[in-house]
């Protein structure tokens, strides 16, 4: 099976509690990827909101993930993001996150920075936010609407030429503020973008399983089976038991299958369109 998972936590976890990659503990697996033909993983270094030197912090968790990854299975292949954007004052830090291989970077977390605001804000996008979108433009990395409110959000995918929402889900099966609305789905898509939908329970409401079959029923009667990606937000939060390791996708997957999926389509939701969208950079 080949697998594509747009956002986890991990590398935040290793560092703070100071764990190896193989602790039991973790929600990312690293003996289940080795049952995996080929597992893509993005790993987010998460900025909190009250970082107080959240560059140094960056680079330390940056630092401490790849060399962790120096031994891991043949089927896994690392990238790295940003999940919070308070760490970029000036349009020269998008250069060095460039440098160090980021390949997508939240915005904001929930809270709000120089560049625009989060769910638990009213912030809208700033002036210097549109710069920096521009400058993200420019080093073809994906800008990541995840976390935005809907102020930050409108203005910020007008800007972004690689837009994507890598851990959220849809509004409209669960109407909470992190999931995205049809409208937001829409201008995501219409730009080539991709929806990682997310384990978060939160974000998903009654049995996983079953809403996550209904977020994906969702984006294909919108007729976006090209733009729906996995974004599973492992060690993020706590997960509901039955989708909390990497071991569990297998077990998704034929459930999906089960509910009359096409194998086609899931191999698009699983790993081809966020394949494709990452060639987009080169």
């Amino acid at each position: 099976m080949h697998f594509f998972d747009l956002h986890c936590d991990t590398a935040y976890r290793c560092y703070t509690e100071n764990l190896p990659l193989s602790d039991k503990s973790l929600a990312f697996s690293l003996s289940a990827v080795d049952k995996f033909n080929c597992y893509r993983q993005c790993f987010a270094v998460f900025i909190r909101d009250d970082c107080r030197a959240p560059f140094d912090f960056y680079k330390a968790v940056l630092k401490d993930i790849k060399e962790k990854l120096k031994i891991k299975p043949i089927s896994l292949v690392p990238y790295f993001t940003l999940e919070g954007g308070s760490l970029i004052d000036t349009k020269e830090k998008v250069y060095e996150l460039y440098l160090d291989n980021i390949r997508a970077i939240t915005l904001t977390w929930n809270g709000e920075n120089k560049i625009a605001g989060g769910v638990d804000s009213d912030k809208g996008l700033t002036p210097f936010g549109r710069e920096i979108i521009a400058t993200l433009n420019s080093f073809k990395i994906f800008t990541d609407l995840s976390h935005l409110n809907k102020k930050s959000f409108y203005k910020a995918v007008e800007c972004a030429e690689f837009p994507i929402a890598s851990h959220s889900n849809c509004y409209a099966i669960r109407g909470h503020k992190r999931n995205l609305s049809d409208e937001q789905i829409r201008l995501i898509s219409e730009k080539g973008g991709i929806i990682g939908l997310c384990f978060y329970p939160d974000f998903l409401g009654g049995d996983v399983f079953l809403s996550l079959y209904e977020n994906i029923c969702h984006l294909l009667y919108m007729g976006l089976e090209n733009n729906i990606a996995i974004g599973s937000d492992f060690d993020g939060g706590v997960m509901d038991k039955k989708l909390s390791t990497s071991a569990d996708i297998f077990a998704l997957w034929r459930y999906l299958e089960c509910k009359g999926i096409e194998k086609e389509i899931l191999c698009k939701i699983f790993y081809k369109n966020a394949l494709k969208f990452f060639d987009k950079r080169g």
